[in-house]
């Protein structure tokens, strides 16, 4: 098996690594936004889309161009509407387009281009299509080709059942039979039926089967998305005849025009693996990192090959590029550079006359702020409390687009090679350094001593910069880019939060990696999303249903684990606080928190737990005293953890639920808890030796008037820079950077590599003054009646874990009963991106 690295772009990316050196310590005020050249991303990566630009709904998963080289059929599967629509791409228009409630990336068309067949996803259905000249005419509501679902018991052991629902998957048209082949990625099964007969034939298969295709052999070929492997099928028996080893997170995969080669895009590790059909073996795996130590964070999700079989394009989702790789010699391919595109490509093809790439792109083209409007964008299936809400929540901020890229010779694809490197924050370089010119308590290497020995991470839950800092904008000494409109949650109903900003570091440009909660929480714990998590959130967050995930986890998780794995690997002590743990019985009427994730089986503090909204208990406030019990424990033993990590996610809130706290306590009781843990860590004899950060895992729950992204964040320390405002563009894994370096940590991603750490917070100063937090300013004890607003929708949401609910609905919640029912809109603000053509 030959392993290809990076031909020509491992040059260029050598030439290169010095320029992201440089720019990676430099202090940058740059928000989030338009740039002279492209885009800042919320996250500091940079994108120069190139093309011609078709605006679409989020999560373009599959694209087929047709015969006439002008259209293009293509899907969108994210958390807008779901549409299967006919795109002029010469004229940048839309000709037909049809919504459906659930759909997903499967997508066949028959060799006369007049019938077409969509996977519905969660809905366990195909929907059927036919076509004449651009219109596309339903021929049937769905077919359903499923099993009826099946009962097993779930993950944690419990023995609780549970039920396997349908999720139909890929699609592959078999001509010469006239059948139809579907996969079901839930109940691990493939389907055939003749188009124009009535019966079926269903298999299990296992595991998590994504993609199907069919060879010239006549064997079936199915990529196992969890298991790092390709299952060959038999026909018509559909036996799993062989099992193929391959990378992690194996997606899309696609067959060469000319000859038994199978192409299988492996997200999680950076590659494709080439696998040879006529002798059942990988032959060759072709990195598509732009570096070649890069560990994951490239994420290739996508596939297609050139007509004439010399060219295989590679949609990099987390690198915003396409690589451009030479197979035109077998066992001897080459990536010949990259093209720049727009924010996460999800899709690509190239149309039959060679001439045109086509690039689905995940997250559009920018990223945008969510402040009030007058009129909102609108979801697929809303309701009147999702009209009622007056901004746009994050998930229908999101747009997608189709890119028309003109085919580029040597020349101008060594030019979009050369952007995609100046594009990207990462080189391997920063695996092992993180150069900064000036003196620092954050090591600049890896492994180097820091006078900080204890990190404490708390994360918090779904908050906006300006719901807790807009009014830090105004009054007689204005700090920070904050709108005071905008602010729910002000000094009064957070004290400790305003004043640890102003006694110790306000951060006004610092992001959340992850849009909600199903992605944020990897994020803040790995540096990273997988290609399911960031595809599956857009279903459940849209009220659709979503992938299952296998029961260890392994569509989750990224091959280098969380932060603690990493702590485990270097022999460093830690524990966690509620964090990626789950409430169990004792089986005595008493329950006790135990770890969700195997790193975290017996590192997890018993006591502490999520807080409750039917019977108010797990409250911020006490889990608070829970830990400084501990904490105080650890002290008198000598037996501190030096990294602990903590779930502190009351101010979620449970929205206005008659009986519980009310948001506004909620809140309160967040403020408070995190104002006496700083203050207790500050008096005690490990202060001086102690660092703490506060982020929030998303921004989800709120407005803000720079990017929907924007959150609320802290670097508490006696290294800590006082009375500081620090506009340096962090994100979350600044943050998770920052705490490795200090932990004498490697990164996990490319994301944390190339992150930008927060020496501008620190300094070499040791100030050791105490914090001393401020009393609660308002009741916290306070709960809803059955009068307040938006109470009855309340009572009828699950708060038992985090983001169970609509939070389309609780957004609308929060947003009346703090500002009132008939709060002032401010002025509309819009953004819109509909055709560019980029020269």
């Amino acid at each position: 098996m030959r392993s290809i690295v990076i031909g020509f772009s491992l040059i260029i990316g050598l030439l290169c690594e010095c320029c992201a050196e440089d720019s990676i310590g430099k202090k940058s005020s740059t928000y989030a936004g338009p740039t002279e050249t492209g885009y800042l991303l919320p996250n500091g990566w940079h994108i120069t889309p190139v093309g011609k630009h078709v605006l679409t709904t989020d999560l373009p998963l599959n694209i087929i161009p047709l015969r006439d080289n002008v259209r293009a059929i293509i899907t969108t599967n994210g958390f807008n509407p779901h549409q299967l629509s006919v795109i002029d791409f010469q004229s940048g228009t839309i000709e037909s387009s049809r919504t459906v409630h659930q759909s997903w990336f499967g997508l066949a068309i028959d060799p006369s281009e007049s019938k077409l067949w969509w996977s519905g996803g969660g809905g366990g259905l195909i929907h059927t299509f036919d076509r004449t000249a651009s219109q596309l005419i339903p021929t049937s509501e769905a077919t359903s080709l499923a099993l009826p679902a099946e009962k097993k018991t779930d993950a944690s052991g419990s023995g609780k059942p549970s039920v396997r629902t349908s999720f139909k998957s890929g699609l592959w048209f078999d001509a010469s039979e006239q059948t139809l082949i579907s996969l079901d990625i839930n109940l691990g099964t493939v389907s055939t039926k003749r188009i124009e007969g009535t019966g079926e034939t269903t298999a299990e298969i296992g595991g998590r089967p994504y993609d199907i295709a069919k060879g010239k052999n006549g064997l079936i070929y199915v990529s196992d998305w969890a298991n790092r492997r390709i299952l060959v099928l038999s026909q018509p028996e559909l036996q799993v005849v062989a099992k193929i080893t391959v990378g992690e997170h194996p997606n899309q995969i696609v067959l060469h025009p000319n000859d038994d080669r199978l192409f299988v895009a492996c997200a999680s590790s950076n590659g494709v693996w080439v696998v040879d059909t006529s002798r059942g073996i990988v032959t060759e795996i072709i990195s598509t990192s732009l570096f070649p130590r890069a560990p994951e964070g490239s994420t290739p999700d996508a596939l297609a090959i050139s007509p004439d079989g010399d060219t295989l394009f590679v949609s990099n989702a987390d690198n915003n590029c396409v690589a451009v790789v030479d197979i035109s010699s077998p066992n001897e391919s080459i990536v010949r550079g990259f093209i720049p595109t727009g924010w996460y490509p999800t899709a690509v093809a190239v149309t039959p006359d060679g001439k045109n790439l086509l690039v689905g792109v995940g997250k559009g083209n920018q990223s945008a702020a969510n402040p009030i409007v007058s009129n909102p964008p609108r979801t697929d299936g809303e309701t009147e409390s999702r009209r009622g809400i007056p901004f746009a929540f994050i998930g229908t901020g999101m747009t997608g687009a189709l890119s028309v890229v003109a085919m580029p010779d040597e020349a101008q694809l060594k030019e979009y090679t050369a952007m995609v490197y100046r594009n990207c924050p990462y080189s391997d370089s920063l695996l092992t350094s993180a150069p900064h010119p000036n003196p620092s308590p954050i090591p600049t290497r890896v492994g180097d001593p820091s006078p900080i020995k204890y990190v404490i991470y708390v994360i918090k839950e779904n908050r906006t910069y300006d719901q807790v800092f807009g009014d830090l904008a105004e009054g007689p000494t204005p700090k920070g880019k904050g709108d005071p409109a905008l602010c729910m949650f002000p000094r009064k109903v957070t004290p400790n939060h305003h004043k640890i900003a102003e006694e110790f570091v306000l951060l006004d440009n610092l992001y959340c990696n992850g849009q909600v909660s199903k992605d944020g929480h990897p994020w803040s714990t790995m540096a990273y999303n997988t290609d399911y998590i960031a595809r599956d959130w857009h279903l459940t967050y849209s009220a659709r249903r979503g992938v299952e995930d296998d029961e260890e986890g392994n569509l989750s998780n990224g091959p280098s684990g969380y932060l603690w794995d990493a702590c485990n690997r270097a022999g460093i002590s830690y524990r966690s606080y509620g964090e990626y743990g789950r409430r169990v019985s004792d089986g005595a009427g008493s329950y006790k928190m135990e770890g969700r994730v195997p790193g975290l089986m017996g590192h997890m503090s018993p006591r502490y737990g999520i807080p409750k909204a039917a019977d108010r208990t797990n409250r911020d406030t006490d889990n608070a005293e829970a830990f400084i019990e501990e904490y105080d424990t650890f002290v008198r033993s000598g037996q501190m953890p030096r990294f602990i990590i903590m779930s502190l996610g009351e101010d979620h809130t449970h929205g206005t639920r008659p009986g519980a706290y009310t948001p506004q306590a909620c809140v309160a009781s967040n403020d408070l808890a995190l104002g006496r843990i700083v203050d207790h860590i500050s008096h005690s004899p490990l202060w001086k030796e102690t660092a703490i950060f506060v982020i929030e895992d998303d921004a989800q729950n709120g407005p803000d008037h720079v990017d929907a992204h924007r959150t609320v964040g802290f670097v508490i320390s006696p290294y800590t820079k006082r009375q500081y405002v620090d506009s340096t563009q962090y994100s979350t894994v600044s943050l998770i950077r920052t705490m490795e370096l200090i932990l004498g940590l490697p990164p996990l991603s490319q994301y944390d590599a190339a992150a930008r750490p927060m020496f501008a917070s620190f300094s070499e100063q040791l100030d050791t003054t105490p914090y001393v937090h401020v009393p609660a300013q308002i009741d916290v004890q306070a709960t809803n009646d059955a009068l307040a607003y938006g109470a009855d929708r309340s009572q009828q949401m699950d708060f038992s874990e985090y983001d169970q609910i609509d939070d389309f609905e609780l957004n609308e919640i929060l947003w009346h009963s703090i500002m009132g029912k008939d709060a002032p809109l401010p002025p509309a603000m819009r953004r819109a991106i509909a055709f560019r053509v980029t020269k």
